[in-house]
This record gives structure tokens, sequence and C-alpha cells, in this order.
């Protein structure tokens, strides 16, 4: 068959990588001038970073086989990392269960409470009962009201905004499980991350395709698929139609619609109702420290970021020249005023909150701004997500989507792109293609 894949992100790279071994003829198409998707990186001082803060956690098995089948297993190390709260006008550090027990904005009772959400989330067999209920109903249930205000709806506030008391408790439980399966010596987060960045394994990954064959098209973004007496035909790239015998969309639903207005009405509705948000990031490049924490989760409805991850508290500031990175998240509907801001306007904007939370942070610190955004970072899970989440096969013949809004109960990130992609690979190698 002649395919062509959509997107060039770890999933279209992924299902190009089965499709194309299987001896089909793949052209992979990608907007931007190098792959990788949310998982794209770029340089500095010569080494690779992500332009949205990436990590392994240890139940990462298919990434983990990815890096160490591109030869690249060996500088793939494991750290312990350090997970705090700001909250109350002070950062709380909850890296182990001994931190929690000293979280004093809980009472014992309800640190103890807090710390039990490391572990239930492991016991739950069946996650289907937990699409009927809410991530507020389910947290306040284990964990009391109390740990809920102080902790949990915060940061659900501070991502999903308006989406906040829509969100279904499955997607919050896959959260606890990934991060309470983490855990190694003396209860620390274990985190992996690839020496030299997760660029390396991008680029050997693309010339692993190249090597089988694959038609790589970067700067070449579609604009439309070609829908001929109910099959996809085709599609029009930089103003040009090329025909295919199938087409594998990997972007955001919004996108597969806009590209296919004649898809079917009833399908049309169904992706319709999958909302996601966008993501706008800040990159500092440092001359000292923030502080030792990787991950601080911000706890304040009045800072408009919902974290800071700093990365070289995962990874040695020597391996950047020095420097140390810190990322600045904001999750969003597009049309926030955020969402458009340069980089120096984010860090103009959050320049006094960054003070709040760092009282010795001065602006002399910062060496390089860099900002980042993408329009189609987190799908919405609400209740019942299941029944609006499409299959990979789309009612037009030849038409295939696989994309992050399909990864479920899991959540997005580069381990499931990768599962995903050779996923829906597999399903059109068993279905013939039709």
């Amino acid at each position: 068959m002649k395919i062509a894949i959509i997107g060039g992100g770890l999933t279209g790279m992924s299902a190009a990588h089965v499709l194309a071994k299987a001896g089909h003829s793949c052209t992979l198409y990608e907007r931007d001038d190098s792959l990788g998707g949310l998982a794209g990186s770029f340089r500095v001082n010569g080494v690779y970073l992500e332009k949205f803060y990436h990590h392994l956690f240890t139940s990462d098995r298919t990434m983990v086989r990815l890096i160490e089948d591109l030869g690249l297993g060996s500088d793939l190390v494991w750290n312990p990392t350090v997970t705090s709260t700001w909250y109350v006008n002070r950062i709380f550090r909850l890296a182990t269960p001994l931190d929690v027990i000293r979280f004093k904005p809980l009472s014992l009772v309800n640190r103890l409470r807090l710390g039990s959400l490391a572990i239930i989330p492991r016991f739950v067999r069946d996650w289907r009962k937990l699409e009927e209920i809410t991530a507020k109903e389910w947290l306040i249930k284990w964990g009391g009201r109390q740990v809920y205000e102080v902790v949990w709806y915060p940061l659900l506030r501070n991502k999903f905004g308006a989406y906040a008391d829509e969100v279904a408790a499955v997607w919050f439980w896959n959260k606890l499980k990934l991060r309470g399966g983490s855990r190694g010596k003396g209860q620390a987060e274990h985190l992996g991350y690839l020496v030299g960045g997760f660029g390396r394994a991008l680029e050997a990954f693309e010339a692993r395709l190249r090597d089988l064959g694959v038609d790589i098209r970067l700067s070449s973004p579609v604009e439309r698929v070609v829908i001929e007496n109910g099959r996809a035909t085709g599609v029009v790239s930089n103003g040009q139609r090329e025909d295919f015998d199938l087409a594998l969309v990997t972007t955001a639903p919004e996108i597969l619609l806009r590209l296919a207005p004649d898809l079917p009405p009833d399908y049309r509705e169904r992706l319709g109702r999958i909302k996601y948000l966008a993501n706008a990031c800040l990159i500092m490049k440092l001359k000292r420290s923030l502080s030792t924490t990787y991950w601080l989760n911000i706890n304040d409805p009045n800072i408009p970021f919902v974290a800071v991850v700093e990365h070289t508290n995962m990874q040695r500031p020597d391996e950047y020249g020095g420097h140390h990175l810190a990322y600045v998240s904001r999750y969003m509907d597009p049309n926030d005023p955020y969402y458009a801001m340069s980089a120096e306007e984010l860090f103009q904007a959050y320049l006094p909150h960054l003070r709040t939370v760092f009282p010795e942070f001065s602006p002399d610190w910062v060496e390089t701004l860099y900002a980042w955004r993408e329009r189609y970072t987190q799908p919405v899970v609400g209740l019942r997500y299941s029944q609006i989440r499409p299959p990979f096969r789309t009612p037009v013949q030849g038409l295939w989507l696989c994309c992050m809004a399909q990864i479920y109960p899991e959540d997005r990130g580069m381990n499931y792109a990768v599962a995903y992609g050779e996923k829906v690979a597999a399903e059109i190698l068993e279905s013939g293609g039709a």
C-alpha cells in the first residue's frame, strides 16, 4: 500500500516504522521543520532540550524499548527527583511519605489521607467505574475535603480552568498511579531521562525511518484529505495533490475536521465534542538555580502558571554549560492573552510571581529566554469519555485517526504516543487498510 501519514510526532513516526517494516510505502508529512511534535527539541549550548518538559516513568516500557532499540539504552538514566508544592507563601517538599507527614497545612489525619492516595490507585481494578464520577468526587471520597481544597483543587483549577469540575476521576487516578509506581528506594520518585536530550532519540529514529525508505516531508502542512465516493484517495500539501491508498491522521480531531470537511455529520459531531487545552511554556536559561525542587506545583489561584519545572534539578547543569534550566508552564484556552505572548512578555508577566515564590530571584539571573506554545496539548477527559473517544478507523474507507485524544484510560506522553502509533499500524495491517 501507498500510505500518507499526517503528523510527524512520535505517533506518526512509530506508525511509519511498523508499516514500512511490513513493506508498505509511507510518506510522512510534518508542518514544522523537524519531527517530534510535542516531544520536539531545540538546542541549548549545543545540547538537545525539549520544548515542553519531558521525562519517563518506570512504567514507560514502550519508550524505553524504543530508546534501547535505537542503541541509546546506555544513556538512559534514572534519577531521584523532588516534588514540592507552593501553598500559602511557602514551598512545601512533598517528595516522600515523611514529607507528607510534615505537611502542616493539613491536620495529621488528613496528611495520612493524602499519603494514602499514593497507594489507593494501585488497587483499582476496574477503571470504568471511575468514568462515572468526577475527580473532585473521587478525591474527596478518599482524601477528604480539606485535602482536596488544599492540594488537589488548586492544581485542577490551574490546569483545566473552567473545565476543572468536569474532569473524570479516571484521568486523575491514572496520574496518581503513574507517579506512585515510579517510586524507588526511600519512596523517592525516580524519573528517566536520556542524557543529551530526547532529541537524540528523535534524530536516531528519523534516520531509521529514512533507511526504511520512509519519505519524510518537513515544512509540509497538509491542507486537505481528499475523499471521493466515501473513500480517502489522497492528500493536498503545499497546493499539490498526491494519491494514496490510505491516509493516517495523527493530529488533533479538530484538525481532522478542517482537513476533511466531507466527513459524515454524526462523526463530525462526535469529534467536535473533544476539547483540548493549549499550553505556553516559558524556558529560562539561568546563572543560578531557583531551588532544589524538580517539579514545583503552584497551589495559588493568584499565580498565572501551574508549575515550575527545574530541569537541571533532574539533570546536571554541567551538561548545559553550567547553566540552570527552568520551565514555567501555563495551560489555557487558545484565546487566553498569555497564549500569544512572546518570551519576554511572558517573563515580565510572570516576574512578580516568580519573585513571590523565589524571593531571591533577580532578572539578572536570566541568560536567555525561550517560549514555545502549542494549541493542542491536553484533552479534557470528562465523564464517560469512552463514549466519545473515536476508534482508529473512521467511517471513511481508507482514513484512519490516531492521536492523543484516543490515549485512554492512560494519559498522553511519549510512551503512549509510541505505543498507540504501533497499535494503529498493527490494526491497519490486520485489516488490510480498509
